[in-house]
């Protein structure tokens, strides 16, 4: 066999005589196959490079935006009309290889393209330990991402319910699963054992939808990784090519055995191939994601223009402690569905008007809307019936039951009319209202199968034309925020993203009359569904977009959510980072709910890691590192999904976590301190049904150290110096708005005096925490300056 390409992580073998491409690393590898599939006279054709010879085959080096790759190219001879082409490189600087199809069509007739793909043949794959899941991510927003194990059964929507809800959350050119051991995952998935993941998925997403599906059963291990063309016409003389797939071996964190004292460093294991999306896709730097107010979990589709009023009128009186940037209108405003330029009764004054009071009251306006869905009676598709997406039978394309009220349809975003209503829709809502902050929903309509005016585009290039023209139309100072949006084709064009279903008042779906059946639905608006989500895309903020974790409630009123579920919504949006948007009625919070929901401002930036990612559906172990100059340390949430009561300890496995250490742990919402001497038992916490902790974690120093602060949730990420000269430590917070709290501070002896901004504080805002642990109280005014001095 020879021997064609070889990186660090992958050699690449291939002889003519053989039957496929071999893809080795030490101890695994994949043996597999390429090709596509046309429909050709009415008849589906395969041509699969182990069917076909080979004309011509080049290696060479190339640079491409990855770096410097070997690259293997190969030419098969023409069958049909067709010739097959295929590209393979591996880097000498990433631990990856990707690889394309292509497909030329030499006539004498037109050809459909169906798919490309890469398939491992029988007994193609062997793995370097036991097999142990697979990580699935769905085809939008809405659709569950997480881990499965192996010997289950993919969730799949009741046949009665798919025409309702399928095309809402489900690519409707993948088969859904339905069997135990087999899945399916939208651009990337990982086939996932103790040991390692093997992440396969796409680096280029904008032009084909792209899948993963694994059959893990025993005895019939089997990979497909493949990308959509939707049945596209290839003509005489056209070629086309696949995206460019990703295959990554990524070792996992071994369980700590025994012996060992520090725990190994943390490596996302989708982290490569996030950033090697955002590569491909040229994402510029994700923007800081504003703070703002929503009407949606509040005041739904009922809200009316004095609810809002009220709302920006608190905002304003509560600014100082409550930093609230952007007010954005959701649904509601309009007479119909689709009818977005006009509105109802609720609202007597233009949006103009609204948006000219928020902003006169130092705010940004936000808007919701729904450009790519129509209720059937609206006034749009009453009047350009032509502009809607409809099959083969001329009938309009279902977009879903919409609010469990009507059955939506789908505009066609290839018609020339549609594509100027869509910039003109936008430009209207930037340019003549003065929005720009802009919430577009309900996307996925702009990627649904239909007879198209475009016949030449896919719909991953359909959907993606129509954002494109609504991005250049809002222009690049408005914020745009996707929601229901298929995923991959979306990289680049938005700023911040949506990464699971809809939030709600409670904690599992509820539906009238049927809430049972129901109950397990993954997708359905529901704290739990969006929370999971929240934890299983934590890879794709900062690299992608900013991650919309969606809107946070801490009412108590209006509510389902107990306390504990409460502070878990606070914990995991906390730690993830991205969009902060409340959706309470801001007048009826007490001040003890707004210094909950303030604690998490300003956002972290970087985000977290959950730990079992990899082997749990729902993480219950996240981690947050936060670095500054003077002190780095954790931040660690550890959750509880159950109904019942559970104690769960401090992990073991934290990153890089040493047990001949000792540690300062803080309970941030507790406030509660716990020293943990090296040798020490773990300590264990107990969460109720549905509850959390939020722990700090920090490897003790010589004092003087800081142990944490109750400002912020990251206990110690909103200082912004630190100095210590003597016995006097001097330290700077800047937290951008006005609150009381406390400072934690390690010190050799107690403190003598202390002052804020130069000015003394009194004796009663010192108070002991534990042995030689002191807290000072004070009030800070934005930012502020602490000087503590001890001992004599």
């Amino acid at each position: 066999m020879t021997r064609w390409l070889q990186s660090p992580s992958f050699n690449v073998q291939w002889d003519e005589g053989q039957s496929g491409f071999h893809l080795e690393s030490p101890g695994r590898s994949l043996q597999g196959e390429l090709g596509s599939v046309v429909v050709k006279r009415g008849h589906v054709v395969s041509l699969v490079t182990s069917d076909l010879t080979p004309i011509s085959v080049k290696r060479r080096k190339v640079d491409d935006i990855h770096g410097t790759a070997e690259e293997l190219y190969i030419r098969y001879q023409e069958v049909g009309g067709l010739l097959l082409s295929l590209w393979i490189r591996v880097y000498y600087a990433r631990p990856y290889l990707l690889l394309k199809v292509g497909l030329l069509n030499k006539g004498p007739a037109e050809v459909k393209l169906r798919r490309f793909f890469f398939r491992t043949l029988p007994q193609g794959v062997q793995l370097a330990g036991e097999l142990s899941g697979f990580y699935s991510t769905g085809w939008q927003s809405w659709s569950p991402a997480g881990f499965l194990a192996r010997d289950v059964r993919d969730y799949t929507a009741p046949l009665l319910l798919r025409p309702l809800v399928g095309p809402m959350i489900h690519n409707a050119n993948t088969p859904w699963s339905g069997k135990r051991g087999c899945f399916w995952s939208e651009s990337v998935g990982a086939v996932v054992t103790l040991r390692e993941a093997l992440v396969a998925g796409a680096v280029s997403l904008a032009e084909q939808f792209v899948q993963l599906y694994a059959d893990l059963r025993p005895g019939n291990l089997a990979l497909l990784l493949q990308s959509q063309l939707d049945d596209v016409p290839l003509e005489v003389g056209e070629s086309r090519r696949s995206e460019w797939f990703y295959l990554e071996w990524v070792p996992l964190p071994a369980v700590r055995e025994s012996a060992a004292l520090i725990a190994p460093a943390w490596v996302d294991p989708l982290a490569q191939y996030a950033y090697a999306v955002a590569r491909q896709m040229r994402v510029p730097q994700p923007r800081s994601a504003p703070t703002g107010w929503s009407s949606w979990y509040i005041f739904g589709d009922q809200v009316a223009e004095t609810d809002v009023m009220a709302n920006l009128a608190s905002a304003a009186m509560l600014a100082d402690e409550t930093p609230l940037q952007v007010l954005q209108l959701d649904q509601g405003f309009e007479p119909l569905w689709g009818d977005w330029t006009e509105r109802n009764a609720r609202f007597p004054h233009p949006l103009a008007w609204l948006a000219e009071r928020v902003r006169g009251s130092g705010f940004r306006p936000g808007l919701w809307l729904g450009p790519l869905t129509v209720h059937p009676k609206s006034q749009l598709a009453q009047e350009h019936p032509a502009w809607l997406l409809r099959d083969a039978h001329e009938r309009p394309v279902s977009a879903g039951w919409i609010a469990g009220r009507f059955r939506a349809q789908a505009l066609d975003p290839t018609h020339p009319e549609v594509e100027q209503y869509l910039y003109d829709l936008i430009s209207v809502a930037v340019k003549e209202w003065g929005y720009s902050y802009l919430k577009l929903d309900f996307l996925y309509a702009g990627a649904l199968p239909g007879e198209h005016h475009n016949p030449h585009l896919t719909r991953a290039q359909a959907y993606r034309h129509a954002l494109r023209i609504m991005r250049e139309a809002a222009g690049e100072d408005t914020y745009l925020v996707g929601c229901g949006a298929p995923l991959g084709p979306s990289v680049g064009l938005v700023d911040a993203m949506r990464i699971g279903p809809d939030t709600a008042p409670y904690w599992a779906p509820r539906v009238p009359l049927i809430r049972d059946l129901f109950q397990r639905a993954p997708s359905l608006p529901s704290l739990r569904n969006s929370l999971r989500n929240v934890a299983t895309r934590a890879w794709m903020h900062n690299r992608w977009w900013q991650n919309d974790p969606d809107n946070l409630m801490v009412r108590d009123s209006q509510t389902a959510l107990t306390e504990a579920e409460i502070i878990s919504q606070l914990t995991l949006q906390g730690l993830t980072g991205g969009l902060f948007v409340l959706s309470d009625d801001l007048p009826a919070l007490s001040p003890a709910q707004r210094e909950l929901a303030v604690a998490l401002l300003p956002a972290l930036v970087e985000g977290m890691d959950p730990l079992d990612l990899f082997s749990r559906e729902m993480p219950v172990e996240v981690a947050s590192p936060l670095v500054q100059p003077w002190d780095n340390w954790q931040l660690v949430g550890l959750f509880n999904w159950s109904t019942e009561l559970v104690e769960r300890p401090l992990p073991c496995t934290l990153p890089n976590f040493d047990l001949a250490e000792d540690y300062h742990i803080v309970d941030f919402w507790q406030r509660r301190y716990l020293r943990l001497n090296h040798g020490a038992p773990l300590p264990r916490y107990r969460l109720a049904p549905h509850g959390a902790v939020l722990l700090g974690v920090r490897p003790v120093k010589r004092a003087p150290q800081l142990v944490a602060t109750t400002f912020h949730i990251s206990q110690g990420g909103e200082l912004t110096e630190w100095q210590v000269d003597g016995a006097t430590v001097t330290l700077t917070l800047q937290l951008g708005r006005r609150a009381a709290g406390e400072v934690w501070l390690s010190l050799p002896a107690a403190p003598g005096r202390a002052t804020l901004n130069a000015e003394p504080l009194g004796a009663e805002a010192v108070r002991a925490v534990a042995r030689g642990i002191w807290a000072i109280q004070f009030r800070v005014d934005g930012e502020a300056t602490l000087q503590v001095c001890y001992g004599d």
